[in-house]
């Protein structure tokens, strides 16, 4: 099942500063010069996948340092990291260019392939289909992307020789939506299943239609962020988001893997739904620890965004065929779950302390160290589980209550701990983030039903209650009207999605954005962040321009048909 992962390594050494294409140059590739065999054309495919992996993508600046700072976490570095998750961006901030410009990227890769699969004759009808059908599946997400950060963006349809002195401009995003729907509608058909695909790493038919789903959920929330009325359009966006989660629903090929950690421990394990549960719907294949040169295509998630470790095991050579609790990886602490997140799991119903999200998203211990070695897990009070002693020969212990008081901890969604890759690079880590998951899709189809019927519905129920109970929470009683219901469903997304890089888009589609954001101001107050934890006291100082991002200068100053987002 990694035989894609490692095809993706050679696709992924094509960094966007050079001027080559898996040893070809990527705005020639033709019949002539690279469609030569089916072997050479997956290659081509695979690089348009590519784009996903990279350090300004998943890999490491999307989900952290451009979505991160929402209101269940906030980056807290002393470095200054400017960007949207400090509420520090402008035009000039280098990560919202590199985004901007690898989009682009994916796009042109696509357009590559889609104008020269048609020409070659040694594919079959049915490989050439399904092939087509990745690359207008992968060119719709990344304009989906573009969408959500930029609203309207210049539409590329063919393949250019560079990227670079483009005058293009701005097509209305309504357009944009129409043209990526309808090409992903067009072609989800034929999509392998998602027993014929194998990997989560390749889209498939149920993967593209959940993306579908969200796309849909957006859209509807699109005139809170425009600041107009909704029209009778909403309500449509509404009815093929619930058909399309629901169609993922119907094909019986997913379902809830349990444990909730179980999910998140395959992705450090580099293993794919190993209880063979299919929670996992759409990975971003990351691998290796850019150690080894044939391995660069690791992302940066586990030690920017998860378990927090400072020390650096990677330098001592004792420890290069150590891994789990021997040496847990290391991790800088780089983003905070928020107090709120806290009060969501442990505090705020009492009947239901969710300790089964909780205490795997949010630190639940550090680990203590002597002499430069780790001596154990030394627990919060009260989070040690009861009978817990050891793990892996380790002491388990837990701080006493008075010295528990700190409740602001840093993420522990994605733990090197679990990682199997050898040696342990200080930065690099082989953990695939989960772009689409079955408890996203239940949520989705949930919170469509009750705004489709103007309450829920008996499918929205059993959807929010299967991904409840498997948290260990209890079943919602089924009196609840619309409004009630939707604010519920707001919750729950926060805490089984946090750190998905799905809540910022959430906020904004609700039309919660600005006002959550400044309401966040009251926690850091109540808390003492802002003398504790050096950009809590300004990430959430947003003004009504977050909603969009800045178009970036490199992009203003190359074309002259652009016009900047309203107050950037």
């Amino acid at each position: 099942m990694k035989i894609f992962k490692y095809i993706a390594l050679s696709a992924s050494l094509l960094a966007l500063n050079s001027c080559d294409f898996l040893d070809k140059d990527p705005y020639n590739l033709t019949p002539e010069t690279y469609f030569n065999d089916e072997a050479e054309l997956n290659k081509v495919l695979t690089g348009v996948y590519s784009p996903l992996m990279q350090e300004q993508f998943y890999g490491e600046n999307y989900p952290s340092y451009l979505v991160g700072g929402d209101d269940l976490s906030f980056y807290q570095r002393s470095a200054p990291k400017v960007g949207i998750c400090c509420a520090t961006a402008s035009s000039s901030t280098p990560e919202i260019m590199m985004f901007w410009r690898i989009l682009y990227e994916g796009i042109n890769r696509a357009n590559v392939l889609l104008e020269n699969v048609d020409n070659v004759s040694f594919l079959s009808g049915e490989k050439r289909a399904r092939m087509k059908a990745e690359g207008y599946f992968l060119r719709a997400f990344y304009y989906f992307h573009l969408i959500q950060c930029w609203g309207d963006v210049p539409l590329v349809l063919q393949s250019t020789k560079t990227v670079e002195h483009l005058s293009i401009p701005r097509t209305d995003k309504q357009v944009v939506y129409d043209l990526i729907i309808k090409d992903i509608e067009d072609n989800i058909k034929y999509l392998p299943t998602a027993l014929e695909v194998m990997t989560p790493e390749r889209i498939s038919q149920t993967a593209a239609q959940g993306i579908l789903a969200r796309i849909y959920l957006f859209r509807a929330g699109e005139h809170y962020r425009d600041g107009k009325p909704a029209g009778p359009e909403v309500e449509t966006y509404f009815e093929r988001a619930a058909y399309w989660a629901n169609e993922v629903k119907k094909s019986g090929l997913h379902d809830l893997v349990k444990p909730y950690s179980r999910v998140f421990q395959d992705l450090a394990e580099d293993k794919y739904n190993s209880t063979g549960v299919r929670e996992s719907m759409w990975e971003v294949a990351e691998a290796g620890n850019r150690i080894n040169d044939v391995e660069f295509s690791a992302g940066k998630i586990g030690s920017v965004y998860g378990f927090g470790c400072g020390t650096d095991f990677s330098a001592n050579a004792d420890y290069k065929a150590k891994k789990g609790m021997e040496n847990p990886g290391y991790a800088n602490k780089s983003f905070f779950a928020s107090l709120k997140l806290y009060e969501m799991y442990y505090e705020e119903d009492p009947d239901n302390i969710d300790r089964e999200r909780g205490d795997w998203n949010i630190a639940p211990y550090e680990y203590k160290m002597d002499a430069g070695k780790v001596a154990g897990r030394e627990y919060y009070y009260p989070l040690k589980p009861a009978g817990l002693n050891s793990v892996d020969g380790f002491p388990c212990t837990q701080l006493e209550q008075s010295k528990s008081t700190n409740k602001v901890r840093c993420l522990a969604k994605y733990r090197r701990e679990h990682e199997q890759v050898l040696p342990k690079s200080k930065y690099y880590t082989p953990i695939n983030f989960p772009v689409l998951r079955y408890s996203d899709v239940l949520l989705m189809l949930a919170e469509a039903e009750n705004e489709v019927h103007h309450g829920p519905t008996p499918l929205a129920f059993e959807c929010i209650n299967a991904v409840r109970e498997r948290a260990g929470l209890n079943r919602l009683w089924e009196n609840l009207d619309q409004y009630e219901f939707r604010e519920i469903i707001k919750k729950e997304r926060a805490m089984e999605l946090c750190f998905e890089a799905l809540r910022r888009w959430d906020l904004i589609r609700w039309g919660d954005f600005y006002s959550t954001m400044r309401s966040m101001e009251s926690y850091v107050a109540k808390d003492g962040w802002a003398q504790t934890y050096k950009y809590a006291s300004t990430y959430y100082k947003v003004t009504p321009a977050y909603v969009y991002f800045p178009i970036p200068d490199w992009e203003m100053s190359v074309n002259d048909q652009m016009k900047q987002n309203p107050d950037w």
